[in-house]
């Protein structure tokens, strides 16, 4: 492993019960919110992998030079944390940017600052926006997989439970555009109408 790795991994495995249709393939500008994620990753990481469930993995096809994996079996459906687990074992680095796929306004720049405080000895680098956290947003250090593995284990899959045994480092930002989250089909309606 080389110890300057940094591998992106686009959550995509959410079921988007509350969207009515998988979030990954909506559009924005003609392009899908996945690939508004992996192109945000695209500058600051050597190597991208998309994680999603066995139900979307075929439609995440011809992605280049981006890998698709499903969870790890015993691991599968326990959310992001099974999908960070899962990209460390297939993908070994040192760091890992992590990003959603519901997140179209993401900019490069929020993982290009994120990134600035990889240096600090912290496991984590978060961001908090306006006083609400970000856990699914950041960088993550290898050195957390097996904390990760014990909170699978354990069925303790809250991203904040993961912050809780892991050394932090927090961003704060106050342009919340970047974070805008698209959960259900009125917030999609709201930001990408044409009415």
């Amino acid at each position: 492993m080389n110890e300057n790795q940094t591998v992106g991994i686009v959550l995509a495995g959410g079921q988007s019960r509350r969207f009515g249709s998988p979030k990954s393939f909506a559009e924005k500008d003609g392009k899908s919110f996945y690939q508004w994620s992996i192109d945000t990753l695209v500058p600051v990481v050597n190597s991208i992998v998309l994680i999603t469930n066995r139900e979307l993995e075929k439609k995440f096809i011809d992605r280049g030079k981006v890998a698709v994996y499903t969870d790890i079996e015993q691991h599968s459906g326990k959310g992001p944390l099974a999908g960070i687990y899962t990209a460390m074992t297939k993908k070994p680095a040192t760091w890992y940017a992590v990003i959603p796929t519901d997140v179209p306004f993401m900019d490069k720049k929020v993982f290009e600052r994120l990134g600035n405080d990889r240096e600090t000895g912290k496991q984590a680098i978060i961001p908090i926006v306006n006083g609400r956290l970000q856990p699914l947003i950041g960088y993550y250090h290898v050195s957390l997989k097996p904390i990760i593995e014990k909170l699978l284990e354990a069925d303790r899959l809250n991203m904040v439970a993961l912050l809780d045994e892991a050394q932090v480092t927090y961003v704060q930002f106050e342009d919340e555009t970047p974070f805008i989250n698209i959960n259900r089909l009125e917030d999609y309606e709201r930001y990408f109408s044409t009415d």
